[in-house]
């Protein structure tokens, strides 16, 4: 694995999503225990979304002229100080801070990640698989550890550990100073547009989903630890589907994930059984592994600005990280838990006319200079 920077990369990815994952489906039950109202727990959302948005964007940007590995190493030493910090959040105020640091440390990270797995010549689904095996990881620790703060210490300590196996990888990429032959954000941008639309709409409700997602569950009588196992359950078959995938067309990939994702927000409306939210978990399992590794093989396959397609990428995704949260605690806080799962199933219909509109069109690669 030491001399192989296609393994490290993929071991550092399952590390930082244990990470996430050990921390985040908590954080909202974290914020009712410290007072906060479902719109207050959105804001918290908010503000992960909305640094992890523009450090996304910054870093991936950086990262094709300065090279990848000094983003991924100094953002996996903030993240691991980020995730610590979260032991001492003691209100809401502090929650949101602290959020919106571990925002910051992931912007930094995770855009370069993808960009050096892609540069490094691995196979995505594979690479974004080990994610989700993070994420089973993240899952399990939190079914198993019911302190918030033992959790918030393992999630720090994958960090750390992250950040040690990123010193084995060499450093022998070239840096390219300055802007001359870099295409652009809005030209990278306008390559991808409808990917980047599309992919907005449906995860804008998805954001919106996740984060009343736990409350929910608790609300139809789910303990804590089923709600765990549930987000595992999800989590293992996108490791198993997402291993499969990139050998396919990546249109009908990403056709397919829009598609399930509706079926999977209108199961959630009539969830009212421990069984039916499981068939939703494996449902979503499928539907985001087809979504994920079907626009990402879009985004990257343009040309040498993968950082920046990459950023973008990220940035589209906590864009919705920013608003979602903040529409599904207000939907929630206005009509109820099941008004936010048919706002996500009317932006996944959004999402999948967009894309059906220019489905068979083939991005042009990028021009050379």
């Amino acid at each position: 694995m030491l001399n192989n920077p296609i393994s490290s990369v993929s071991w550092i990815n399952l590390l930082v999503n244990s990470a996430i994952q050990g921390s985040l489906i908590f954080i909202p039950l974290l914020g009712a225990q410290l007072g906060a109202s479902d719109f207050q727990v959105g804001l918290i959302g908010a503000a992960y979304g909305g640094t992890y948005l523009l450090f996304s964007l910054y870093s991936g940007r950086q990262s094709d002229r300065k090279g990848r590995m000094v983003f991924i190493r100094a953002g996996l030493f903030l993240c691991a100080i980020a995730f610590a910090a979260q032991i001492f959040a003691y209100n809401l105020y502090t929650l949101i801070i602290v959020r919106a640091a571990v925002g910051i440390a992931l912007g930094i990270t995770i855009s370069s990640m993808v960009a050096f797995a892609s540069d490094s010549g691995a196979d995505l689904g594979r690479y974004s698989s080990m994610g989700s095996l993070g994420w089973i990881v993240g899952s399990l620790a939190g079914a198993m550890i019911t302190a918030f703060s033992q959790l918030f210490a393992v999630s720090a300590l994958c960090c750390l550990v992250a950040f040690c196996l990123s010193l084995t990888i060499p450093s022998r990429e070239k840096t390219r100073p300055g802007e001359k032959g870099f295409p652009g954000i809005a030209r990278v941008f306008s390559r991808g547009s409808r990917i980047y639309i599309a992919i907005f709409l449906r995860h804008l409700g998805a954001a919106s989903v996740w984060i009343i997602l736990p409350l929910y569950f608790t609300s139809i009588g789910i303990s804590h630890s089923w709600i765990g196992l549930l987000y595992g359950l999800n989590f293992a078959v996108q490791f198993l589907v997402m291993r499969r995938l990139e050998h396919y067309n990546p249109v009908r990939v990403f056709a397919l994930g829009q598609v399930l994702s509706i079926f999977v927000f209108i199961t959630y409306i009539f969830a009212s059984h421990l069984w039916l939210a499981v068939i939703a978990q494996m449902m979503l399992g499928v539907a985001w592994s087809c979504l994920y590794v079907g626009a990402l093989v879009l985004v990257l396959q343009t040309g040498e600005s993968k950082g920046t397609a990459s950023g973008i990428f990220q940035s589209t995704l906590n864009l919705c990280g920013v608003i979602g949260p903040f529409l599904g605690g207000l939907i929630a806080n206005i009509w109820g838990y099941q008004w936010v799962m048919v706002f996500a199933a009317a932006l996944g219909v959004a999402g999948l006319m967009v894309a059906a509109k220019d489905r068979k069109e083939v991005m042009a690669p990028e021009a050379p200079g």
